[in-house]
């Protein structure tokens, strides 16, 4: 299939109403296919409506596309190296202080979201740093059987962020750059963006934080944390995640190297839980899953993630599309069920420019 330009009208139509009802104030979305991103435009300001103007390389908060673009990515790399197995349980590499409330729980279980453990707790507002987070983390109790069904937790990812650095002995910031990033010439994308970005990144805003936020990452949790956490803090543009996805697209391929294996790839697109478990891959939401921001009529082979910010990635490979879709929802205050109507909205708009 291609993409016919006469119905990309329909999607910057969908991408101006949301700034006409204050959903966000900046967007830009892409669409790209393996060898080549066939569409990319940005609407709106970085901040206040008539300030600066979004940009094409505006740079976003990715919020939980940290989780698979260089949590699970970084986590599947070292895999492959031979540095560790999915089957080892958290406990090889993160010991428990006594009792272990996580034994038998394995890294394919927190890439998967099936470990048992609760969504998220609020640390940041306890005054609590990196380490005591990671620990409290690493003891926490879980609240249902381990791979009984998918309950989305930004515990499990912090808890695989710490593995991450504990197996290759340096920040995830920097395994990631050196393993995913750089080689794929994305260069706008980082984790604590220096100051020199910060013309060029899209405004938050955070209830805890009486503050509008540029550069300074919206999640509390990973905030305390440095900026660095394995379930958000990476800033990206979007030609930069068009890269990424365009990797995916050509199953490990960069321009000039190979950052993952085939095989790998291939584990990353295909549901990993058991029937009625829910819809997870190795680090992206599949089909049943309904946090899959795919729309109605995008074909079942298609995965994908968001971000609490207002950003998603979604990638079919039958189609050979990917579509991203980046904004900064939690600038206003109006942006809520609107934006995900919207959201899943705009995926219908994309599945409707196939020809």
């Amino acid at each position: 299939m291609t993409i016919d330009p006469a119905r990309l009208e329909r999607i910057d139509v969908l991408v101006r109403e949301g700034l006409e009802k204050r959903l966000y104030s900046a967007a830009v979305y892409a669409l790209a296919r393996a060898d080549e991103v066939t569409t990319l435009r940005a609407f709106g300001w970085l901040d206040a409506p008539g300030g600066r103007p979004a940009a094409q390389d505006t740079i976003f908060d990715l919020a939980s596309l940290t989780k698979p673009m260089a949590t699970a990515a970084s986590l599947l790399t070292l895999a492959e190296e031979g540095a560790l197995h999915l089957q080892e349980e958290v406990g090889r590499f993160l010991p428990a202080e006594g009792r272990d409330p996580l034994a038998g729980v394995t890294l394919r279980h927190l890439l998967t979201h099936s470990s048992g453990l609760p969504a998220w707790r609020r640390y940041h507002s306890q005054g609590l740093e990196r380490e005591e987070i990671v620990r409290r983390v690493r003891h926490t109790e879980r609240e249902r059987p381990i791979g009984a069904r998918f309950v989305y937790s930004d515990l499990g990812y912090m808890l695989l962020g710490a593995v991450i650095e504990a197996v290759a002995v340096r920040s995830l910031a920097e395994f990631s750059r050196r393993r995913l990033f750089a080689p794929l010439g994305m260069d706008d994308t980082t984790f604590q963006p220096p100051e020199c970005w910060w013309p060029r990144i899209a405004a938050t805003r955070c209830p805890d934080r009486a503050r509008v936020l540029v550069g300074e990452v919206h999640d509390g949790n990973a905030a305390a944390m440095g900026g660095i956490a394995g379930h958000a803090g990476l800033f990206a543009s979007a030609p930069d995640v068009a890269r990424f996805a365009r990797m995916l697209l050509r199953r490990g391929r960069g321009e000039g190297c190979r950052v993952l294996a085939p095989l790998t790839v291939e584990a990353m697109t295909r549901n990993a839980l058991a029937p009625g478990a829910g819809g997870c891959s190795l680090g992206w939401f599949t089909p049943p899953n309904g946090m899959l921001p795919a729309g109605d009529f995008l074909p079942a082979d298609a995965f994908g993630h968001t971000g609490f910010t207002g950003t998603s990635l979604l990638v079919v490979p039958s189609l050979d599309l990917a579509a991203i879709f980046l904004t900064n929802r939690v600038y206003s205050e109006n942006a809520s069920g609107d934006f995900l109507r919207l959201r899943r909205r705009f995926q219908n708009a994309v599945a409707g420019t196939l020809a």
